[in-house]
Formats: structure tokens, C-alpha cells, sequence
């Protein structure tokens, strides 16, 4: 007869242990779930890029990620600047100069044979890095002041002309970082 009663206080101890675990296993999906769903809104960024100018040109536009650029490096968000109506400008800063900033220029992609006459007469001698939004063509240009850093990089799924020049001393490795930490708009 002892057994009989003690089956029930098994079977409620059971019961009692299966909502234990349960409930432990729901607080456990609830935490993970929320912690990646804020960990997705903090790696979502927000464009720096001014509505205004973003509207005024009819191509994508691409700027650095700020979490992806290397050490030291700044995407100036007062920087951009529409010169042009068919182009836009803005700066990345690094160093304790003025002299060591990028400066970004994109405009329409033109065809082909522009683009291989571009190289050829300012870049001929060129080093090309592959970046995920396109073939990058590295290349020092010298004007009648100084000798700069140029990177012709015409984006391959839009209508996107990229044109950067940099200190003639940038660490390349740098450059590539910044290069590839672009992002479309």
C-alpha cells in the first residue's frame, strides 16, 4: 500500500520538475532572442549621408562604415559636399593634419573606354585590390604641387564612379581597410 501512495508524489515531483525545465528552457529562448535582436539593431548603421545630397544625385551612393575603417580614421559626416550637380564629395580624417585626409569624389560610372582612359593617363602604373563592390585600381598621381595617392574604383552593380585621393605616404594595408568598409546607402 506504501507504494501506491507514493506514486502519485512521484508523478507530481515529475510533473513539478518537467515545469521547472520547461519554463527554464522558455526564460533561455527568450534571453538569446533578445539579445540578438539588439545585437542586429547595434550593428545596423545609420547614413551619414544628408537626405538632401543622397536625393540630388541619381546614382548609389557609397561611404566608409565608422566600425569597419582602421584605427584613427573618421568619416567626416559635415563633410559631404555636392560640388556639382552631378557629383558629390566628402573626406575621411586620420593623422593630426589636414594633408592626411581621403578625399572621396563619386560621380556617374561612365563607360568603359573612359574608365581605361582615366587609368592610363593619371594611374598608368597601378596596383588593382579587389573590394567587394568592385575592382579597385590604386596608383600614385603627381600634380604640379604634390605627389598623391589616386584609387579609381568604378562600382560594378550600379552606375557608381568612385575617385579617392590620399597622402602619397598612406599605409596601404590602411587604404585597403578603408576601401573595403564601403557601403552602399
Amino acid at each position: 500500500m506504501s507504494m501506491q501512495n507514493e506514486l502519485p508524489v512521484r508523478e507530481r515531483a515529475f510533473y513539478h520538475n518537467k515545469v521547472i525545465v520547461g519554463g527554464f528552457c522558455m526564460i533561455v529562448v527568450v534571453i538569446l532572442a533578445t539579445t540578438m535582436i539588439l545585437y542586429h539593431l547595434k550593428q545596423r548603421h545609420i547614413s551619414p549621408v544628408p537626405q538632401s545630397i543622397a536625393q540630388s544625385v541619381d546614382f548609389p551612393i557609397y561611404y566608409p562604415v565608422q566600425s569597419r575603417l582602421p584605427s584613427g580614421f573618421t568619416l567626416d559626416p559635415g563633410s559631404f559636399k555636392q560640388p556639382i550637380p552631378t557629383g558629390i564629395n566628402y573626406t575621411v580624417t586620420y593623422g593630426n593634419q589636414a594633408t592626411e585626409d581621403l578625399v572621396f569624389s563619386l560621380q556617374p560610372k561612365p563607360s568603359d573606354s573612359a574608365l581605361q582612359k582615366f587609368d592610363a593617363s593619371y594611374i598608368p602604373l597601378h596596383n588593382s585590390y579587389q573590394t567587394s563592390i568592385g575592382q579597385a585600381y590604386i596608383g600614385a598621381y603627381n600634380t604640379k604641387q604634390v605627389t598623391e595617392t589616386l584609387v579609381s574604383l568604378p562600382v560594378d552593380s550600379s552606375d557608381t564612379w568612385i575617385i579617392v585621393t590620399a597622402p602619397y605616404n598612406i599605409n596601404q594595408g590602411q587604404l585597403k581597410q578603408v576601401l573595403s568598409s564601403l557601403s552602399k546607402n
